[in-house]
């Protein structure tokens, strides 16, 4: 029988955003004293949770209380205009953040920011930024939250809840990255997750008419177009079990662009590949200019 534990190490090594990997490349910015003052705690969800049920229980999501307060962190985050914290990096505000001062992080706080030991609750760049918002009575136990995106536009600050009831089994589980497909810009938000193993990604894109982001549906499963795309972990690299380098696991956004074709897995006892004693199907998606659709 597997340890649990071990398995849930290994996945907490291999599950890694975009933002940490990107983190444990590059040195770890100093906390300016410009980024400081601009420095905003994020607004807080707060709502009376229920006295019965469970924090598992979906329900939850859709109280009276939580969707009052849902409104309430938005128009805070619309408040959220300060040109300085826009125009301060990401990893700056992170560093500030966890430095709660001015001037270099102590090789404790690096080391610790290196290894992924802080929640990371912002993310992005200087015209959109993904902000992770803690709730406090649903999924409590696996980081339940709400995912909202900020895009800057004259001076305005449009909000956009992507994901409601958020929640995995992983630190920092959440990745964004950009992408332009036809002269429009793509949001990419990446999830990780344990149990099972596997990948969650969604795409968007800003409606020109109300600067929010709507779903962009460029997958086709099951013979429905859809923005969401999952896919099962491999847990090991493409090359060690006999595939190509580029095959893994939702490898959608490459140099900057969208890939010709990516690959997405799912778990198969009469499955051709084989890796950490399971055996998967290999579905390949290939993009036909409009959308991805698997090959056949």
């Amino acid at each position: 029988m597997k340890n649990p534990l071990r398995t849930f190490a290994t996945i907490s090594l291999l599950l890694i955003s975009n933002t940490i990997s990107a983190q444990k490349q590059k040195p770890v910015p100093a906390c300016s004293q410009r980024t400081f003052s601009a420095l905003k705690a994020l607004p807080k969800l707060e709502y009376e949770c229920p006295e019965e049920g469970t924090d598992y229980d979906d329900k939850i999501l859709n109280l009276p209380q939580r969707l009052t307060a849902i409104h309430s962190v938005v128009k805070q985050l619309e408040g959220f205009t300060n040109p300085v914290w826009w125009q301060s990096d990401v990893d700056e505000l992170n560093a500030c953040s966890v430095h709660k001062g001015v001037g270099s992080l102590t090789d404790e706080e690096k080391n610790q920011l290196r290894a992924g030991d802080y929640s990371f609750d912002l993310l992005g760049n200087h015209e959109m930024r993904l902000v992770q918002i803690t709730d406090p009575c649903y999924q409590t136990g696996y980081q339940g939250s709400n995912l909202y995106l900020l895009y800057r536009k004259e001076g305005k600050v449009f909000v956009s809840q992507l994901v409601n009831g958020y929640f995995s089994r992983v630190d920092n589980s959440v990745g964004i990255d950009f992408v332009r497909m036809n002269g429009e810009q793509l949001i990419e938000i990446s999830t990780a997750n344990s149990m099972p193993p596997s990948l969650l990604s969604y795409y968007f894109a800003i409606d020109p008419a109300t600067n929010k982001a709507l779903p962009k549906k460029i997958f086709k499963v099951d013979n429905k177009l859809t923005n969401e795309i999952f896919s099962e972990m491999l847990m090991a690299e493409p090359k060690d079990i006999g595939l190509p380098a580029s095959a893994s696991e939702l490898n959608i956004i490459v140099n900057g662009r969208l890939a010709p074709s990516f690959s997405a897995y799912e778990q198969d006892d009469h499955g051709r590949i084989k890796a950490n004693d399971q055996r998967f199907r290999r579905i390949i998606y290939r993009w036909n200019g409009k959308f991805y659709s698997p090959a056949r």
